[in-house]
């Protein structure tokens, strides 16, 4: 391969521009409808009042989960590192939704909360514990926010190649925000919805044409073998395939948007099943796309500057503009997926939980205009670290669940079945884990790439167990909680004022 860098050759056509900008319309205007009833209570901004149907949120699990880390990184980690690779890391995001589904959707679900530092404090009886999840999550929501923009900026510059990547990244963020802010939860909720159906059929669209092209599965990875010899395997080392499928198994768990979504199901039967067919379409989805689409961007354009660009390299490759914007669109639908249910979960987390924690008494109107504001502070300042990303989309995804996955694992998963850990294992566990995982990261002390959650969790673990058992056990009444998420007798629903 030549050392050249290049990225795909996609003309500006009118009617590519048209559909992003009647997309972008249509979520806009959700957001509008859905304005006077987010504004009811604050568990309808938050979490739809609790009211998603397992039809509707099967999709919307979908839609959250994929995200622009898996619509442009599983296939960019293929182009990037090897096929082999991208299905490693598709298998362990599908093992995490599934140990979601088996092990903590149920008890979350059960508690009637509106955000998961707020489980915790349940579960624990501390709020404590809630200040400093409550902390953990805002921050890994609004660092997820960063590759998410950067997908944003990608897209809208592969449509309007003369606005420029950095006004692009701009123009997602607004549009974004306006609509979460209108229309909270319920309009995240409708566009999550047509934007999971979007993503999957998008995801496969370019597929019919790339077979028929190469001649099937085989020709089409022999073309990219052509180009890349090790293609089909993956250029890691054994160390990082590991610490990949530790974080993203773990990590999962620990997603913020995910969270926020299981406790808008309407019972806890919805939040498990729905994610079944979640995982379903996900491994399907992405192992088509790492092997056969990044196989024909690999085939077609082996030097592109960025293994993000591969999906638009394909569409350059084999479609015209209005195709180009269907596309475009649902790359755009990747990113708002996430992105909506971020700004949820991280102004949940700054304008919900931490009045509660130091005993501010707000209003539902206040609460819900406070959060407002986080939204777009969130947004304004991800912009600003998406104009010069750090890394490849699923990179930055990666690096940010690993530290989710650290912080919060023991106290959140462990301690949902654990019933002898108590307030301080949760609160050393999480501080020492997610603090850990930091110094690794930043500090370049592990060699090989996404292997820092391979100290940090374990060290989060020890830490959890030691301290639990070496303080207090826990009272009757601060088994309350757990007790509670644990019996099926127990109604589930969402309290409709405060969660005092």
């Amino acid at each position: 391969m030549t050392t050249l860098q290049v990225t795909p050759e996609v003309s500006s056509g009118f009617e590519a521009i048209v559909v992003v900008f009647l997309y972008f319309l249509l979520v806009v205007g959700i957001g509008g409808f859905f304005f006077s009833r987010s504004r009811e209570s604050t568990a309808d901004f938050w979490i739809a009042g609790g009211k998603i149907p397992e039809w509707m949120q099967a999709i919307c699990y979908y839609a959250v989960l994929a995200s622009a880390g898996s619509f442009f990184g599983i296939g960019g980690f293929a182009y990037e590192f090897g096929a082999a690779f991208a299905v490693l890391v598709t298998t362990a995001v599908a093992s995490g939704g599934l140990f979601l589904m088996i092990f903590l959707a149920a008890p979350i679900r059960r508690a009637g909360v509106y955000t998961v530092p707020n489980y915790l404090e349940l579960r624990y009886d501390s709020k404590r514990v809630r200040l400093v999840a409550a902390l953990i999550f805002a921050i890994g929501a609004w660092a997820y926010l960063v590759p998410q923009l950067t997908a944003g900026g990608i897209t809208m510059n592969f449509v309007l190649p003369q606005i420029g990547y950095e006004v692009g990244v701009v123009i997602a963020a607004l549009v974004f925000a306006l609509y979460v802010s209108l229309g909270g939860m319920w309009a995240v909720t409708w566009t999550d919805f047509i934007q999971g159906i979007m993503m999957v059929l998008l995801t496969l669209l370019p597929v019919p044409l790339i077979l028929l092209e190469f001649g099937g599965v085989g020709g089409t990875i022999s073309s990219a073998l052509a180009n890349d010899p090790e293609f089909a395997s993956s250029n890691m080392p054994g160390l990082s395939h590991i610490g990949v499928a530790l974080v993203w198994i773990l990590g999962t768990l620990s997603l913020p948007q995910l969270g926020q979504r299981v406790l808008a199901s309407d019972s806890d039967r919805t939040a498990r099943r729905s994610i079944m067919w979640t995982i379903f379409l996900y491994i399907t989805t992405f192992s088509v796309s790492a092997f056969v689409v990044a196989g024909a961007a690999m085939a077609t354009e082996p030097n592109l500057s960025t293994g993000d660009h591969f999906y638009y390299a394909v569409l350059a490759e084999f479609f015209g503009p209005l195709v180009q914007g269907l596309g475009a669109a649902g790359l755009l639908a990747a990113v708002m997926s996430t992105t909506d249910a971020l700004l949820v979960a991280l102004s949940a987390s700054v304008s919900h939980d931490l009045p509660r924690i130091f005993d501010v008494d707000l209003t539902e109107r206040q609460e819900t205009t406070l959060g407002v504001s986080v939204i777009w502070l969130g947004a304004a300042s991800a912009t600003v670290i998406a104009f010069d990303p750090p890394g490849i989309i699923a990179t930055m995804t990666t690096l940010v669940t690993g530290g989710l996955a650290s912080g919060l694992f023991p106290a959140l998963a462990v301690g949902t079945w654990w019933k002898r850990a108590n307030e301080w294992g949760a609160i050393a566990a999480m501080i020492v884990g997610f603090l850990a995982y930091g110094f690794l990261l930043f500090g370049g002390v592990m060699e090989a790439p996404f292997s820092e959650a391979l100290v940090a969790v374990p060290l989060g673990l020890v830490v959890y167990v030691a301290v639990s058992l070496g303080t207090r056990r826990p009272t009757g009444d601060e088994l309350a909680g757990f007790q509670s998420f644990h019996s099926e007798a127990v109604e589930s629903r969402p309290r409709t004022v405060g969660d005092d």
